[in-house]
């Protein structure tokens, strides 16, 4: 307890209690019924008689007249807050916690009853508002911190006139950044990264300063923006994302001419039992990462630098040894020289041109010049391997194209003999 005296709960009278108790005595008499043939007696002896629909207008004005109801009753709160915080907390004031856990409110919910109390002068038009129900108390609220933040009359007015984002829009702009703000902002910068719980797939959360985060936000969008114009299929957010991945390869492999960079090293954990028995589904993991499957696998044996570590366990590993380059350096740049580009029909990237295998490497793949093609990052990364798509064996080698991604039909249920 924060002070001694109780806290008053019943400022807001709890609307669903009366629909509660309804509910409750109907249910009740349902149940007292006397048979199950009576019951439906019951539900049929409706007299005939015209279906009423109340006009959605109408029901908008019935919300609207209810909030002004909540208006007033926060309005009477924050009187009763402003003379308890005179009371009690002269020389501190309780914080958001406190009071929500004795208002049994969000903090958020209490908060905004701190502030608006302290900021909201007790003869002013904006309490007039409140009090009448001509505003709500989310609007008082977003004015109160405005004038916390030092707006002045002509920013006041100015704001009552928008919408409410609009006036948290306006509190951004007036907000004054003051240098402890940037330190803070720099102490809690952070990246924060984690899988998810089947490992399928992982998150990333940031926080930066606002200097940090428009370096960021520009190279992201300066790289998706690079991709071919069939990304705009996607959503910048997908882009973004893919973009995302390009820089940090672009970081692990250096910016090497293409086909002289080796690529970044990805151990590959394989319990052979368990992979030959689903094709691949189970028992393969990064080294120190998450299980990946058969879709991400191909993609590793595609084009990369790879060690796959395999447990002694029965199946066919699908490979052994020391750290490997997935092309051979010679035969991919003998690739890359014949093919000058990306050859997927129409597409003039160069970014990052990478050598894929036609048929992969897990279906018997080999690195035979004939079955080897050129495609730029997005193709090869996005296209081909992060929607399960295929490059036609038969499309011309210098307009290639791809064959979207199809789930096998599935088995159709037998039907039980009657």
């Amino acid at each position: 307890m924060w002070f001694s005296e109780p806290a008053n709960r019943s400022l807001i009278p709890r609307a669903a209690a009366p629909i509660r108790a309804n509910i409750f005595h109907c249910a009740r008499h349902l149940w007292t019924v006397s048979s199950v043939d009576d019951t439906i007696e019951r539900m049929f002896d409706i007299e005939d008689r015209e279906l009423v629909v109340t006009p959605s207008p109408e029901l908008i004005s019935e919300i609207r007249r209810e909030e002004q109801k909540i208006s007033r009753h926060r309005a009477r709160q924050v009187r009763l807050l402003r003379e308890l915080l005179s009371r009690y907390w002269r020389q501190s004031s309780p914080s958001p916690n406190e009071l929500g856990a004795e208002l049994d409110v969000s903090t958020d919910t209490a908060r905004a009853l701190i502030e608006t109390a302290n900021r909201t002068p007790e003869e002013s038009s904006r309490m007039t508002n409140l009090e009448s129900g001509e505003w709500s108390f989310d609007r008082a609220a977003a004015l109160s911190r405005l004038y916390g933040e030092g707006a002045d009359e002509k920013t006041m007015a100015t704001a009552a006139e928008r919408d409410i984002p609009g006036i948290h829009k306006l509190r951004s702009l007036t907000k004054r950044i003051r240098r402890r703000d940037e330190r803070q902002a720099h102490e809690e910068r952070h990246v924060r990264s984690w899988p998810s719980l089947d490992e399928a797939a992982g998150f990333i959360h940031a926080q930066l300063g606002g200097y940090e985060w428009q370096i960021v936000n520009r190279a992201l969008d300066d790289r998706a923006d690079q991709f071919p114009r069939e990304a705009g299929k996607w959503t910048r957010e997908q882009r973004r994302a893919d973009a995302l991945v390009a820089i940090a390869q672009d970081w692990l492999e250096g910016a090497s001419r293409p086909g002289t960079n080796a690529g970044p090293i990805v151990t590959v954990m394989v319990d052979a039992a368990e992979a030959a028995q689903t094709d691949c589904e189970t028992g393969v993991a990064l080294a120190a990462g998450p299980r990946i499957g058969p879709d991400t696998l191909d993609r590793i044996l595609c084009e990369g630098s790879v060690e796959i570590v395999v447990d002694p366990g029965s199946g066919r590993p699908l490979a052994v040894g020391p750290t490997t380059r997935v092309v051979p350096p010679k035969i991919r740049r003998f690739v890359l020289n014949r093919d000058g580009g990306c050859t997927m029909d129409g597409c003039t990237g160069r970014y990052r041109l990478e050598v894929h295998h036609i048929i992969p490497r897990s279906q018997g793949g080999t690195h035979d010049i004939e079955i080897l093609t050129t495609l730029c990052w997005w193709h090869h990364q996005v296209a081909v391997h992060g929607r399960g798509g295929r490059i036609d064996p038969d499309s011309p080698p210098q307009a290639r194209r791809i064959i979207p991604h199809q789930d096998p039909p599935q088995p159709v249920p037998l039907a039980r003999p009657g």
